[in-house]
């Protein structure tokens, strides 16, 4: 073959997608969270959440859990009273989306206005999914490591070589324990890393 048709050829395969791989990932935005929170009571409005980092999905509008609400302490707007809370999401399904974090912003008067049902319903949300103290992990365990930025989604199988719980962080190591990383415990086949 000539060179030029070399390079026709070479042209042609780059631009094609990668066979076998969906490279498609969908935002998630402030509004899903938003819907999310009001739909368990808490009368949010969009522009009361903010993401953190950019958050995509396998799915464009997955179903999202609300995992913990927590206070943000020491962060205080000087304009307005506000009171901000970290609010820790996940995709109720597995694999959709890793678990992230939103900043939900509230006037301070409106703590005493909230539901009874918003103040339980958030009460047994933080009850129900603190971290146990029990192993999730346990050592030898086979798992997939996931590891996201803005450019790119590895998935990795390891092998625990610790006993860990949900949101605790213990080492693994490849298959042929070459690499060992540290990440964090999602659950009992899951762990979330960062490089």
């Amino acid at each position: 073959m000539t060179a030029r048709w070399m390079a026709v050829l070479w042209m042609a395969a780059m631009s094609l997608p990668v066979w076998g791989q969906s490279q498609d990932r969908f935002a998630i935005t402030e509004r899903q969270v938003a819907r999310t929170l009001s739909g368990r009571g808490m009368q949010i409005a969009d522009e009361q959440v903010s993401l953190p980092t950019r958050v995509v999905a396998t799915e464009p509008f997955p179903v999202l859990d609300i995992l913990s609400i927590e206070p943000l302490s020491g962060r205080q707007s000087t304009e307005h009273s506000e009171v901000r809370s970290w609010v820790k999401l996940a995709c109720h399904q597995p694999g959709e989306c890793l678990p992230f974090y939103a900043v939900v912003s509230r006037p301070e008067g409106t703590m005493g206005r909230e539901t009874d049902a918003a103040r339980v319903s958030t009460a047994a949300v933080n009850a129900s999914f603190k971290p146990s103290t029990g192993v999730t992990m346990h050592a030898g365990a086979h798992a997939t490591l996931v590891m996201d930025d803005a450019r790119s989604h590895v998935q990795v199988s390891v092998i625990s070589l610790e006993n860990g719980s949900v949101g605790h962080r213990i080492r693994v190591a490849s298959p042929d324990h070459k690499q060992v990383y540290v990440a964090e415990v999602i659950s009992a086949s899951l762990l979330k890393g960062s490089y």
